[in-house]
């Protein structure tokens, strides 16, 4: 079967590799549906060191069960995958932080990604409830969206977002749009997109003002001009920026919050941070980055029932033979969410 491999920093290619093996308790799936997002760039461009070596990629994945050794999980099941494995045992998962478990392995890291053929998914996979069945209104091309949909559900529950609070999104790529989409259905509000690309927030428009989300360049005068008197409750800055960080902790409300969601680049973290503004507003700053299997199937049962329409959300697809083009794209910025289409025929 065609898969697509890490080969060394700055190497990704498309080889052939054997189909794998039903593992005991497990699942083998044949993919339909693999995201692409900016990890999968990064490691392209720069190694991983959760990576030990070559390693198929792909950790947002959607398909169906082409074997199974599990029970409940027939073949022909439609399934979306929480690529995170935490062991549930450790002083880390006892105290919540699963995404710290020292034992966790991980689809496209650990173990052989999702994008490729098909992929193979351990008896813990299915114990953890990782392996998640789809509605039947729930396509195979918007399901893939579930695992980078997670971690948003796992960061708005870091920062409380809820009814009635105010919200600024900085940063619309597909994080930040989610993240706008994901708090209006919260019932916050208003709640406030912007980017300092128009060709940005044009594509995010085109999904969030249906949504009843406000979405603007990011200008100074515009965001204050949209906030309430006080300003933003909760900021959270989707960008991997310092300057995105300085912003939002400026545009924050006294006693509000900034929900850090952009990491910055390894050689360049640091950000000059007004202290006295933190401290004389009693400003709260939370960083949040992955998700759990419960978050994960939150994000599926989400997705089947919010206005979010994954076809016009997906802005472009590749074929798995083309996936370095893919990879280009979200390199380059290009539209706002891409996928690989790997045996999508299938689809509802």
């Amino acid at each position: 079967m065609q898969a697509l491999k890490f080969i060394e920093p700055g190497t990704v290619r498309v080889v052939d590799v054997d189909v794998p093996k039903l593992p005991p308790g497990g699942v083998v799936v044949r993919t339909a549906f693999a995201g692409v997002c900016g990890s999968d760039v990064r490691t392209w461009r720069h190694g991983s060191t959760r990576l030990k070596g070559q390693q198929v990629l792909g950790h947002e994945a959607s398909g169906t069960i082409a074997e199974s050794d599990a029970t409940g999980l027939p073949v022909g099941t439609r399934v979306a995958v929480c690529p995170g494995m935490p062991c549930l045992r450790c002083e880390q998962c006892q105290r919540g932080g699963v995404a710290w478990c020292p034992n966790r392995d991980s689809l496209g890291y650990d173990i052989p990604g999702a994008m490729a053929e098909y992929f193979a998914l351990p008896a813990v996979a299915i114990e953890l409830g990782c392996v998640v069945r789809l509605p039947a209104s729930l396509s195979l091309r918007t399901a893939s969206l579930a695992e980078p949909l997670h971690t948003v559900l796992s960061g708005q529950d870091r920062a409380r977002i809820g009814h009635g609070q105010s919200v600024l999104v900085i940063g619309l790529g597909p994080i930040g749009t989610l993240h706008a989409a994901v708090a209006q259905s919260r019932g916050a509000g208003p709640v406030l997109a912007v980017d300092r690309l128009p060709e940005r927030t044009d594509t995010a428009a085109a999904i969030l003002t249906e949504m009843g989300v406000g979405v603007a360049l990011a200008e100074d005068e515009t965001i204050r001009d949209a906030a309430p008197t006080h300003g933003w409750d909760v900021v959270i800055v989707a960008a991997g920026s310092a300057a995105a960080i300085t912003a939002g902790i400026g545009h924050a409300s006294p006693g509000g919050t900034v929900l850090a969601f952009g990491g910055l680049p390894p050689d360049r973290p640091l950000v000059d941070v007004d202290f006295n503004r933190v401290h004389y507003q009693q400003l709260t700053l939370v960083g949040a980055f992955g998700g759990s299997p419960r978050h994960f199937r939150q994000a599926v049962s989400w997705l089947a029932t919010s206005p979010l329409d994954g076809a016009t959300f997906i802005t472009q697809t590749r074929d798995l033979p083309h996936a370095v083009e893919a990879f280009e794209l979200v390199e380059q910025g290009t539209g706002l969410k891409t996928s690989l289409s790997v045996s999508a025929e299938d689809d509802n």
